[in-house]
């Protein structure tokens, strides 16, 4: 399988008695968008943390066949005292981006997420929290990741930011990067999902890609994350 870049295989995490996730296992593919869906608590954010080695898990192992990983966190924090711009230059410091490429970089994603870069000479902490995330974005880009790992990506963002982020990732998607969006905005994850990763209570309950969903019959993916959560009837309930 070449074109898995990340692949988890019986991860497991306790925090005290608290099991948070249990024998957690899937993969994520080059070029391709993949939904991990889950209620509050399920396990996601665990997940993340510990594939980007934030936390060390109990158990399980996490295979990596990428380059450069990007992360947006559902909050993002920045220093208080430091500006967007410095932000910028010590990023591309440590991960040895060119000065004049910083430059083009940011004008190119500044314009992608809908981030005006006359704020970069202020303190992130004073920007709203839209604009975090979307400093948040901009941070993770500059270093030209290709797999990209997203805790709620629509968290704070209006409409129109909405919408621009969603044709960024179609366009990571299609210059053949690998994403992993955790979301509950499930609405605008069907739009552009093309695998499907349903955890529930630090368990997966569903891996699966669009393409096969679809052939079974139509896709709704609402209707489907809710079959999970015995909302609805149906074969998952």
């Amino acid at each position: 399988m070449s074109d898995v870049v990340l692949k988890v295989e019986n991860l497991a995490k306790r925090f005290g008695r608290v099991e948070a996730v249990k024998n957690v296992s899937f993969s994520v593919r080059r070029g391709a968008i993949a939904a991990f869906l889950g209620e509050n608590g399920a396990g996601k954010t665990t997940t993340i943390k510990t594939i980007l080695g934030f936390l060390k898990p109990d158990a399980g192992r996490v295979e990596t066949r990428y380059r450069q990983p990007g992360y947006v966190p559902e909050h993002p924090v920045f220093f208080p005292w430091l500006k967007g711009r410095e932000v910028l230059g010590f990023t591309a410091k440590l991960f040895g981006v060119d000065r004049n490429e910083l430059v083009r970089l940011v004008d190119r994603i500044s314009a992608a997420v809908g981030f005006d870069p006359a704020l970069l000479e202020r303190k992130v902490q004073t920007y709203s929290l839209g604009n975090q995330k979307k400093f948040s974005y901009l941070q993770s880009l500059i270093v030209s990741p290709d797999f990209l790992i997203v805790d709620e990506p629509f968290s704070s963002l209006d409409p129109v930011s909405i919408k621009s982020v969603r044709e960024l990732f179609l366009r990571l998607k299609e210059e053949g990067k690998a994403l992993l969006l955790s979301s509950h905005l499930i609405s605008e994850m069907e739009k552009i999902t093309d695998d499907v990763i349903i955890i529930k209570k630090g368990s997966i309950l569903l891996e699966e890609s669009v393409e096969r969903l679809k052939k079974e019959g139509p896709f709704d993916l609402e209707g489907l994350f809710l079959s999970f959560h015995g909302e609805i009837g149906g074969r998952h309930t």
